[in-house]
């Protein structure tokens, strides 16, 4: 059976209290705005979206060609709470309608990073990216993870979670979520050892072994990730874009060289094992969202989304 999964962080900062304000106009969000509005060409394909229908149901007709907003407009003051939730929910419908489009089935999974849902300023949410599912929901905002569902079919199950993770089992696909900690992400002996508590876990779970590792890596160059995933699991993985550059699917004519704030690091991925995952297809989505006239910055990390048989 296939699954289509989509990871997206927001920068968050580490407040013990969870809503919007932890999430809106943070400094790499703030980076992110001002580096691309140093262009006035349009780049940003924001597609059509509906607010009556399932955000897993396809809307029919042409994106929308769109420039940045002028530089400053996420400082900080400039947006209420309520309009920044206003934008991540768009992001939302944007990822799934993306996925729709890139992929020959709807998205099965919408995980965010750095943000949990549980917190009532964010319930509205779940109205754009599927049913709130599971949670993982440590005391810093930035450490959070929600798993949302439309209902599209697909059974997920929580398999475990921890400081900078969650598995869950979406269908037969076992996804290990990350945010791995500044702190050991550029040291290969501190993430190996990460990546290997978090496999004794799964394991343990009797559920099934990894088949994918999604999410925002901080990792120090391009082959890290698959480099210390396979050493620590004592199996292959491979990263699913493999490229040097990266042209999001939302975006029109315009590459980026990295998934972070300024497009210079390649931070996000997707690695998959090479032994279980028989085909997988991958797009990068921007980290901007309609403001209606333009696109502003809504995180600092594009998100990635995949299509997976196994």
């Amino acid at each position: 059976m296939a699954v289509v999964i989509a990871y997206q962080s927001l920068n968050s900062n580490s407040s013990s209290n969870h809503g919007v304000k932890a999430s809106n106009s943070q400094q790499f969000t703030r980076d992110a705005h001002n580096h691309s509005a140093q262009s006035s060409e349009r780049w940003a394909l924001q597609l059509p979206t509906s607010s009556s229908d399932a955000p897993n149901v396809g809307i029919h007709g042409p994106a929308e060609l769109l420039r940045t907003a002028e530089s400053g407009f996420m400082d900080k003051g400039q947006h209420s709470d309520a309009d920044f939730l206003s934008m991540v929910e768009g992001k939302a419908l944007q990822i799934h309608q993306n996925a729709i489009r890139a992929f020959p089935k709807a998205c099965d999974l919408l995980v965010f990073g750095e943000l949990d849902s549980n917190n009532p300023e964010w319930s509205g949410l779940s109205k754009k990216a599927g049913a709130l599912l599971e949670s993982s929901t440590p005391n810093k905002a930035c450490n959070c993870f929600s798993v949302h569902s439309p209902g599209s079919g697909a059974f997920t199950d929580k398999i475990a979670e921890g400081t900078g993770w969650i598995a869950v089992k979406c269908s037969n696909v076992i996804a290990v979520f990350v945010h791995v900690p500044n702190s050991i992400a550029t040291n290969e002996a501190a993430t190996t050892l990460f990546y290997k508590n978090i496999n004794n876990e799964v394991l343990g779970a009797g559920k099934g072994a990894i088949d994918i590792v999604m999410g925002d890596t901080n990792q120090p160059n391009d082959t890290f990730t698959q480099r210390v995933v396979s050493t620590a699991l004592g199996a292959s993985f491979s990263d699913a874009y493999p490229g040097k550059t990266i042209a999001p699917a939302d975006s029109y004519q315009k590459e980026f060289s990295g998934t972070n704030a300024k497009g210079t690091k390649k931070y996000d991925v997707a690695v998959y094992n090479t032994k279980s995952i028989k085909k997988i297809n991958v797009i990068y989505l921007s980290q901007f969202a309609s403001t209606g006239t333009s696109v502003a910055a809504v995180t600092d990390h594009m998100g990635i989304a995949v299509y997976l048989e196994k």
